[in-house]
């Protein structure tokens, strides 16, 4: 054979896919070549077809048959004729291949197909290297000429053909969405560790600042990317990379507390964001007033609940608190003194009270409307306290813990017609400080997990210093199902409107990438039983996927059950890496969503091993059938052995400590 490549020549043409007839003496699965043995015959080996002046067309085997033909000889004489086997490949054409300066380039269009009776031939090294080596490059920034603004981010190699080496686009594969989904034990978890690692260590000598934020629900990657001592994990508790951390209940904006304390939209929702914007003070001047106007408040709330009683005795004693916690601050209060003067030296303080029992209540509800004044609308410091119930600014614990500081959100006039709803609110805010479950949006005042302000929750990331971990592990393992979804709405909407408020030339800056590692759990289909806090998760994922590319955030979403996540997430990524799947469900959901170029090979997806993937996407030129590198360090997902365990342990099992952990 003169060419050692040629091993058949087209016999159909039906659109983007070919039939070759393979040659009599082509039967192995591999040839050798002037390059070495190569794969010749066999699914997922790739042929070339050359169309002349300098291009060739490359394709993807995707079936193989053998059918027997019937050749008669000529003459009259009686003879027997042998059946001839005649072995066809179906191939699935993928772009074009050209030649300049002896450097083959892809590309994706084919605008002259190959015809009846041209040869096919194994793909040469250079071509193949054209294909997986030399991927894509994308988002070359403005004004710059250079050419290392991408990198050639290696992933693994063909299935089989180890040989060659699969690259992608850095650049796009980090700068819009990106799937990565597969059962369990299908290596989901390596990949994803994988990639960071490499994305990581190819920036070896830059900067030290933080790059990718990994939502960790599972607890499966501190392993991959370690922390310096990490702390014994308890449950309730988020923690930064090993260390406890907090999450404050003051980042939570109008629509997430109305949806935490389960407000209804007509009669407690409008007086929670109001009472939510009064309570987030500003500076530590602002905070001084507003906290003044509330003490103020709390005493006139106590002072008419006393008044009310048989006994009023009491009543007396909130007088001067309430003047004092007044003084200075624009307020008169000469009037109300006035009303306890003869209280204070009579011996029958009863008495004294029952007789000016409606002229101190008047002056208390009086006295309260001025304080609101302040609050909401008025002057000097309290005007600035007034902020909107987005805004992520500070409220103590003292404020949260006294339910009855919503009534200051509501006029005199509204106080008695709402009060019987506002009563399930109160007690639905005091139940909610009181549940454990929630400490780590609670714990925000405790010494090791103290947030002061905003500024210092994205200093425990590194965010704005010298230096800071260029991964950041978000480990929400010990939170409960239902707190699980605040959590990470929380997180993606922060880190979304911090992006948002950076001058509009600097969002391409210092880019992001939120990793949701099994996001299944909370970023589903919208249901029409979807409770509150999925529903916040799900909108904040949503946002991000279709917004975040422009603000420099981007999304690497990670699950089991692709048909389980939100189809506005799926359809905004550009990317894809498919580990097996073997749910029905799953596979025709996503087949639906793929190039038609993919379809057949990800007929495949049922039958891959652990850590194979089928790739595709715009940081690729071809879909490809993938063995990932493995992580250094892996993540804590590796499969059990039970034999050898059940064989080889020596001890018992560590009953006392998973208990110490439960807090039991």
């Amino acid at each position: 054979m003169d060419n050692p490549r040629l091993i058949g020549h087209i016999v159909s043409v039906q659109g983007f896919r070919v039939k070759v007839e393979l040659l009599p003496e082509t039967r192995s699965a591999m040839r050798a070549t002037l390059d070495g043995v190569q794969t010749a015959i066999a699914i997922n080996a790739y042929l070339t077809f050359a169309l002349g002046a300098g291009e060739t067309v490359i394709g993807i085997i995707t079936d193989l048959e053998a059918r027997e033909t019937f050749d008669p000889g000529s003459g009259d004489e009686l003879s027997l004729e042998l059946m001839k086997p005649r072995r066809t490949a179906s191939v699935q054409l993928l772009g074009t291949i050209e030649h300049n300066d002896d450097e083959p380039a892809f590309s994706p269009g084919i605008s002259v197909l190959p015809t009846l009776d041209t040869p096919a031939e194994i793909g040469s090294p250079e071509i193949l290297k054209a294909v997986f080596e030399i991927p894509p490059r994308r988002n070359k920034p403005e004004g710059y000429d250079e050419k290392d603004f991408d990198y050639n981010l290696k992933i693994g190699f063909p299935t089989g053909q180890a040989r060659n080496v699969v690259r992608a686009s850095y650049n796009d594969l980090f700068s819009r969405p990106l799937a990565i989904v597969g059962n369990t034990g299908s290596g989901k978890s390596f990949s994803v560790s994988s990639l960071i690692q490499k994305a990581m260590k190819a920036l070896d000598g830059a900067r030290e600042e933080p790059h990718v934020f990994i939502l960790d629900i599972n607890g499966e990657y501190a392993n991959a990317f370690p922390a310096e001592e990490p702390e014994q994990r308890v449950p309730d508790r988020i923690y930064l990379n090993g260390k406890e951390f907090s999450l404050p209940l003051w980042f939570l904006n109008a629509e997430e507390i109305c949806a935490w304390l389960s407000a209804s939209e007509q009669t407690q929702e409008p007086v929670l964001k109001d009472w939510w914007a009064i309570a987030k003070g500003g500076n530590a001047t602002v905070a001084a007033s507003m906290g003044a106007f509330q003490n103020s408040m709390s005493a006139l709330d106590q002072l008419l609940t006393e008044l009310t009683k048989i006994k009023k005795k009491a009543a007396g004693s909130y007088c001067d608190a309430i003047t004092g916690h007044l003084s200075g601050s624009g307020i008169d209060t000469a009037a109300f003194a006035a009303l306890f003067v003869a209280h204070r030296l009579a011996n029958d303080y009863n008495t004294e009270v029952m007789n000016n029992q409606a002229a101190i209540a008047a002056e208390a509800e009086a006295l309260k409307d001025a304080i609101r004044e302040k609050i909401v609308g008025g002057s000097s410091a309290a005007e600035a306290g007034a902020r909107t119930a987005d805004s992520p600014l500070p409220i103590s614990r003292a404020t949260l813990t006294d339910p009855s500081l919503i009534n200051r959100a509501v006029s005199k006039e509204d106080t008695f017609r709402v009060d019987a709803h506002l009563t399930t609110l109160k007690l639905r805010l005091k139940t909610r400080l009181d549940d454990k479950r929630w400490r780590a949006f609670l714990n925000y005042e405790d010494e090791a997990t103290k947030v002061e302000t905003l500024s210092s929750w994205f200093t425990r990331f590194g965010l704005g210093a010298d230096t800071g971990p260029k991964v950041s592990v978000l480990d929400l393992s010990m939170l409960s199902n239902e707190v699980l979804p605040y959590a990470c709405a929380v997180i993606g909407r922060i880190l979304l409107e911090a992006r948002e408020r950076l001058p509009a030339a600097l969002r391409y800056k210092h880019p992001w990438v939120l990793v949701l590692e099994e996001a299944h759990n909370y970023a589903r289909p919208a249901r029409s039983d979807e409770d509150r806090g999925h529903r916040l998760a799900r909108l904040a994922y949503e946002r991000i996927a279709k917004e975040g590319r422009k603000f420099g955030l981007s999304l690497i979403i990670a699950s089991q059950r692709p048909s389980e996540i939100s189809q506005t997430i799926i359809s905004q990524c550009a990317n894809f890496i498919s580990h097996r799947l073997q749910n029905p469900d799953d596979i025709d959901h996503f087949r639906r969503i793929i190039p038609m170029q993919a379809r057949r090979l990800l007929d495949q997806v049922t039958i891959l091993a652990s850590g194979e993937a089928i790739v595709f996407g715009s940081a690729f030129h071809i879909p490809a059938r993938v063995q990932f590198d493995r992580p250094d360090p892996g993540p804590y997902s590796q499969t059990a052995a039970p034999y050898h365990e059940w064989r080889k342990e020596a001890s018992a099992f560590p009953l006392g400590q998973i208990i110490e952990a439960w807090g039991a």
